[in-house]
């Protein structure tokens, strides 16, 4: 009989530490999943929290867009196409740095400028420009704000933002007025909702007979997507990976609906095997339409 309970004792000790064992393994899953999941979370957090004040400056800039026929803009169009990352320029009426002490009072215009520079950051350009008719200030390049284009009405001037504002137009050029606004966003794409409702490459209606920007008459609103990375996630891929990663997002194209654009791009962020997973998982993209104000 003690043999009999002694067994009953040892059976006993065993059964308790299995489920002992087996509990202790479910709640180290339980643990282990609690941790992806506040880890995801923070990651998006991170992400979302350098989007929502770019998207809010952008609208800013883009609100206050100077919209007239008689000045230039930078922009994507079928006489400029862009591959890869989006560049973008004009005049906003939006405040801005002006680096000159003993200049001309500033204008309310402001040159501003978007683009990803050669360390795959987002950066934004801003400067406040003098009057047309100023005195230019060679030593701090403080260039005037210039009315005029070839062909308009107010004196046919070859005047554009790509040959008086060359550091604006060209992505590799480093100047003073150009700060971080995305660190870790590594694709800009940017397309336009024309009035009529169809998107497009170009800012003009050809439809109508256009084939210039004038003012923007033809634009309803711009559409930016960007694909942005994590810090956490950033240190799991190389600079030169981040760049071949950003090429592998297609540019956007005048055939795809609503939505297509990221579409393509999350099919392309799926498809990618040959980099570190978690990496891949830690890219979010975001897409915004700013509308443009009517003329004033």
């Amino acid at each position: 009989m003690r043999r009999s309970n002694s067994a009953f004792t040892i059976v006993e000790l065993l059964v308790s530490v299995a489920v002992l064992v087996v509990l202790v393994l479910l709640v180290s899953r339980l643990f282990s999943s609690a941790a992806m999941i506040t880890t995801s979370g923070n990651k998006r957090m991170d992400a979302e929290a350098q989007i929502r004040p770019l998207f809010e400056r952008m609208a800013v800039d883009i609100s206050q867009m100077l919209k007239r026929s008689d000045v230039d803009y930078y922009l994507k169009s079928s006489a400029n196409a862009e591959t890869g990352n989006d560049q973008i320029a004009f005049y906003s009426g939006a405040t801005a740095y002006y680096p000159c002490s003993g200049c001309p009072s500033p204008s309310p215009i402001a040159i501003i400028v978007y683009r990803i520079n050669a360390a795959q950051q987002l950066e934004r350009g801003a400067k406040q420009l003098p009057w047309n008719g100023a005195t230019n200030t060679p030593s701090t390049s403080q260039t005037p704000m210039i009315f005029g284009l070839a062909g308009s009405d107010n004196g046919a001037l070859p005047v554009t933002i790509n040959t008086i504002w060359t550091a604006a137009t060209n992505a590799t050029v480093d100047i003073d007025y150009y700060d971080l606004i995305g660190p870790y966003v590594f694709r800009f794409e940017y397309h336009y909702v024309l009035k009529n409702g169809s998107f497009s490459i170009t800012p003009w209606d050809t439809s109508t007979g256009h084939s210039s920007v004038s003012g923007m008459q033809d634009v309803a609103a711009i559409s930016v997507c960007i694909a942005t990375i994590d810090p956490k996630s950033k240190v799991l891929i190389s600079d030169s990976q981040l760049t071949t990663l950003a090429g592998r997002l297609p540019d956007f194209s005048a055939s795809m609906t609503s939505g297509g654009l990221l579409s393509q791009w999350q099919a392309a962020l799926d498809g990618t095997t040959d980099m570190a997973r978690p990496a891949i998982q830690g890219v979010r993209i975001y897409e915004r339409y700013f509308y443009l104000l009517p003329k004033s």
